[in-house]
């Protein structure tokens, strides 16, 4: 009987995966002419260099702190929100590990693209089967289980997310699992799936536990009021054994999730602020879905009758039925996402829901052949496609998707008549469902958001060969391990990530905080582009390039904007490599403390040349240093007008000329200003002098909510602020220079820190004075820690945002140690839950015995 059962699982499996192998067909097809089954934005940007990455770092040893992640920071918290401990991508980590020792490969960015179709058919295999589980657990109906999990796996919500946002697209498998575990309580059995369910989900992803937590306590809820069996679990006994198990499952899952917690907490970025629409028709689910996916099959099911007289049927048709209407409520949207900009990101359930409808339906036969309703069915979903399109004019219309419902409406009128048997309607549903996965996949190809392609890839748009040429003689010429290289491909902060160098850049859903205020507040560092989720270069401030290593600065030949200091050292058809070799040292001992909060109203310049000097600390005793300002003489207005701050442009676009009073010794203006597009409705490039940078439009989710922007241009007689045709708030506006003789100061210091960084841990000897601080340019974390002659220390954040200690006069051995915040008490923790689990489990085990 066993071997029964275990031949009958590997048949359903394989099944399973075949169904899945047609399903990506069209993508099968297009990766022979050079597709990828990812997306241009967000798939290419984020997705693929994570993978990329987690597993060089992973492999090298390094399992929680990156010197080369941005400026360096601790990626197992940050990238939890993707993959550091995502249960679908760690196998295939392990895997080409496996794989790269036994033959012999390094894996590289061009594998990670090959590996994207075979890892999203075993994922959605394992969806398939899980919600296959889930139904025939609550139908008690294996053949329409089976059918109802094709349609769940197999969506078009499936294939979206997967293209683009492919973290997403775990939800599908966690949802049924969760809800399964919740069926399990209720139906007094084994409280065990629901515990590693809640577990597994807060450990493989941070971000998805919240929302499948919250669907899983809207259906534990439900259930409560609406009973399936006859003998359920009270209502007191489900909750003790939902916080029980809830309890002991956060306990296992705590090595992973409040570290992830804590860096989401830290992290930056604008609360959501723009009105919530009450109703918003913005997806076509009939005709051309962008998330949800409505079948002329599921719908034909909510107009017969008497498949209502089933109490499950009624159950998952209202469940839908409301899920259909909360799809076009953004609020909900918001509620699933955090309350932050709606997201239709949790529709799982609805998809889930038309799963058990049809299941129920396709094991009921004896009801469909009562009086007339599934013609009335027919008739009225015919109505429905051509009345939404009549309603939605603006939304484009699937004629291959029309096409295949008209005829599935056709054959299911015939077989009504006919009284075919029932597995003919259930195989015309799945080939349905197989038919419309490819033409989903195909209008994603051919949509606005664009499916990449290997050119693509390999152009200057991403990762072309010219860029990585010159990215690796650069690389051979670092004088130091700690030095940096300032390039990124346009939009693309990961671009370090992709081709493989310590860079300047970084792009996540979850950043340090610290460092995000110190690029967007604190030292109002220009990007070159707004955006939320990222920072990116130092603005062309050759003082902070300094002070981070930057000893390579990259740039496409059009640009003429470089940092003072910085010469052409190499030079191919479309990009200029420039060197600057005056750099400070990672580990700095200086005895001068300035205090933050004096500096707080200081021009960017001042807090600069503080850093320089000596060192930002909020126990700091020295005021701000002065800093030379230039006057300006006189202010000319060309194609606009400026009155009181505001400033229209009319035409295409409009100037401000300052002439300045520039003395000679100057190498660089600072221009600071005030600027922010008034109900703008499209982005806007701000150009200063040979300095260009963009702007969000007004009602942008993506803008950052810091307007202050300072700008280093080379030191001139005139400043020319360019801006395009709109409305603007400019004001603020005041101009410094820079001479660079501080800079000059600080880099014949003598370096008494003889000090190693490698990733997560430093060390070496440093000589002090009595008041001395070692500044570092390491990001400060909470994770860090620190040693003085093997006493433990505290670290303090200076410069706004870095690592740095405090010393008492003489020699001493330092040392820093990085681990994830809470570590070590959050890893005990999850040592102690998985203990307190097998205990308990021994317990009942011998209770029943």
């Amino acid at each position: 009987m066993f071997q029964k059962r275990k031949a009958s699982l590997v048949i359903m499996l394989f099944s399973m995966m075949a169904f899945s192998i047609i399903a990506h067909l069209f993508f099968i097809i297009m990766w022979q002419q050079g597709f990828v089954m990812k997306g241009i934005n967000d798939g290419l940007s984020q997705m693929l260099p994570f993978k990329q990455f987690i597993y060089d770092k992973y492999v090298a040893g390094d399992f929680f702190y990156a010197a080369d992640f941005g400026l360096g920071g601790g990626f197992f918290s940050s990238i939890a929100y993707y993959f550091t401990t995502n249960l679908f991508f760690l196998p295939w980590v392990l895997l080409t590990w496996l794989a790269s020792m036994l033959i012999g490969f390094t894996p590289n960015f061009e594998y990670w693209t090959a590996l994207v179709i075979p890892m999203s058919i075993v994922k959605q295999t394992a969806v398939f089967y899980v919600a296959y589980l889930f139904l025939r657990k609550v139908t008690n109906m294996p053949r329409g289980a089976y059918v109802g999990a094709a349609v769940y796996a197999l969506s078009p919500f499936f294939f979206r997310h997967e293209v683009y946002w492919d973290i997403l697209t775990d939800s599908l498998f966690w949802v049924p699992l969760m809800l399964l575990g919740i069926e399990k309580i209720i139906r007094k059995e084994s409280s065990l799936l629901f515990i590693l369910a809640v577990a597994l989900v807060m450990i493989s992803n941070f971000y998805l536990s919240y929302m499948t937590l919250l669907i899983g306590a809207i259906y534990a809820i439900a259930r409560m009021f609406y009973h399936f069996t006859e003998n359920e679990q009270s209502v007191k006994q489900q909750l003790w054994r939902y916080i029980g198990g809830g309890l002991v499952a956060a306990g296992i899952a705590s090595f992973a999730f409040i570290p992830a917690a804590y860096s989401f907490i830290g992290n930056v970025r604008p609360p959501y602020k723009d009105a919530i629409k009450l109703f918003d028709i913005n997806d076509d689910i009939f005709t051309n879905p962008r998330v949800l996916w409505v079948p002329v099959f599921i719908f034909v099911l909510f107009f017969v009758k008497e498949l209502y007289q089933h109490r499950l049927f009624r159950f998952f048709a209202v469940l839908s039925i409301v899920g259909i209407m909360a799809h076009f409520i953004p609020y909900v949207g918001s509620m699933f996402n955090g309350f932050s900009a709606p997201q239709q990101r949790w529709e799982s359930i609805i998809i889930l829901s038309f799963g058990a409808m049809l299941a129920i339906a396709l094991n009921s036969a004896s009801y469909w052949h009562f009086k007339r309703w599934p013609l009335i069915a027919a008739i009225l979903s015919i109505m429905t496609l051509f009345l939404y399109k009549w309603l939605s004019p603006d939304h484009a219309i699937s004629n291959g998707l029309i096409i295949i419902s008209l005829l599935w409406l056709a054959f299911f009128i015939v077989f009504y008549y006919r009284k075919w048997a029932f597995k003919w309607l259930a195989v015309s549903i799945v080939v349905v469902v197989l038919i419309e996965a490819n033409i989903f996949s195909a209008n994603l190809a051919n949509g606005g958001e664009g499916v990449a392609t290997k050119s693509f890839i390999y152009s200057q748009a991403y990762h072309a060969h010219e860029q990585e040429n010159l990215v690796q003689w650069m690389q051979q010429q670092l004088t130091s391990t700690d030095n940096r290289i300032d390039w990124l491909v346009p939009t693309r902060n990961n671009t370090p990530m992709v081709q493989d160098f310590k860079g300047t850049s970084v792009y996540s859903s979850i950043l340090n905080g610290d460092l995000l205020h110190f690029y967007l507040r604190d030292l109002q560092i220009d990007m070159g582009r707004e955006s939320v989720s990222r920072y990116g270069t130092l603005g062309n401030r050759t003082n902070l390039m300094a002070l981070e290593q930057v000893q390579f600065y990259m740039r496409p030949s059009s640009d003429e904007s470089v940092p003072y200091g910085y010469e052409l050292a190499k030079q191919t058809t479309n990009y200029r490599a420039y060197e600057n070799t005056d750099l400070l040292p990672v580990f700095r001992v200086t005895n001068e403390s300035y205090n933050e909060q004096a500096l707080e109203k200081a021009p960017v310049l001042a807090k600069e040349q503080a850093m320089l000097k000596g060192v930002i600390r909020e126990a700091g005793t020295i005021t701000a240093p002065e800093v030379a300002t230039i006057p300006i003489k006189q202010t000319k207005v060309e194609g606009a007008t400026w009155v009181n701050n505001e400033l229209i442009v009319d035409g295409e676009s409009g100037h401000i000329q300052l002439t300045l009073d520039t003395p000679k010794r100057m190498k660089t203006l600072y221009v600071q200003m005030h600027i922010e597009g008034i109900k703008h409705p499209t982005g806007f490039t701000l150009q200063v002098n040979e300095y260009k940078t963009t702007r969000k439009k007004s009602n942008s989710i993506y803008r950052t909510g810091f307007n202050d922007v300072t700008v280093a241009v080379d030191a001139a007689k005139t400043v020319t602020i360019t801006l395009p045709k709109g409305h603007y708030q400019l004001g603020d506006l005041a101009i410094y220079g820079e001479d660079y003789q501080t800079l000059d100061k600080a880099l014949e210091r003598k370096n008494t820190a003889q000090m190693i960084w490698d990733n997560g841990k430093a060390f070496g000897e440093v000589t002090a004075q009595d008041g001395d601080v070692l500044a570092t340019s390491i990001p400060y974390g909470k994770g860090w820690r620190a040693t003085v002659d093997g006493k433990k220390v505290t670290v303090e954040k200076v410069n706004y945002a870095f690592v740095g200690i405090p010393l008492e006069k003489g020699k001493h051995t330092v040392e820093f140690t990085y681990l994830p915040p809470y570590w070590p008490i959050a890893a005990w923790l999850s040592i102690l839950s998985v203990l307190v689990l097998l205990v308990l489990r021994i317990y009942k085990a011998k209770k029943m015995n």
